[in-house]
């Protein structure tokens, strides 16, 4: 019987990729399996990209938009500005994480499944 995806994992994929950029890493071998970040307030966040590309997501398909018809991120350290304002009008994590194809970004009940007080 196949493993159901857990929401929880396409999420942890996409954040990681963000941070990704910010370390500049993704373009030069790969990424850090757990990278964290202030969560301003709400408690850090924590990616774990080998959740997201043991799905089948790979760092191309958000940093260069091989998985969609753009890119959601860019390589360049600091360049992206992520913010729950964007998840929730569908841009960075939020193009994901819309409660369709993984579970919402935005929703009040999923706050504990990125940020970790």
């Amino acid at each position: 019987m196949a493993e159901k995806t857990s929401p929880m994992n396409y999420f942890q994929i996409i954040i990681g990729m963000i941070l990704c950029s910010f370390a500049g890493t993704a373009s030069a071998g790969g990424c850090e399996d757990n990278i964290v970040f202030d969560g301003k307030g709400a408690g850090q966040v924590v990616f774990r990209s080998t959740t997201h590309t043991s799905k089948g997501i790979t760092c191309s398909d958000c940093h260069e938009g091989r998985g969609f018809s753009f890119a959601l991120f860019e390589m360049k350290k600091g360049s992206d500005v992520i913010s729950m304002r964007k998840m929730e009008v569908g841009s960075s994590c939020g193009y994901c994480h819309d409660g369709k194809k993984a579970f919402s970004a935005t929703d009040n009940l999923s706050c504990s499944k990125c940020h970790h007080k």
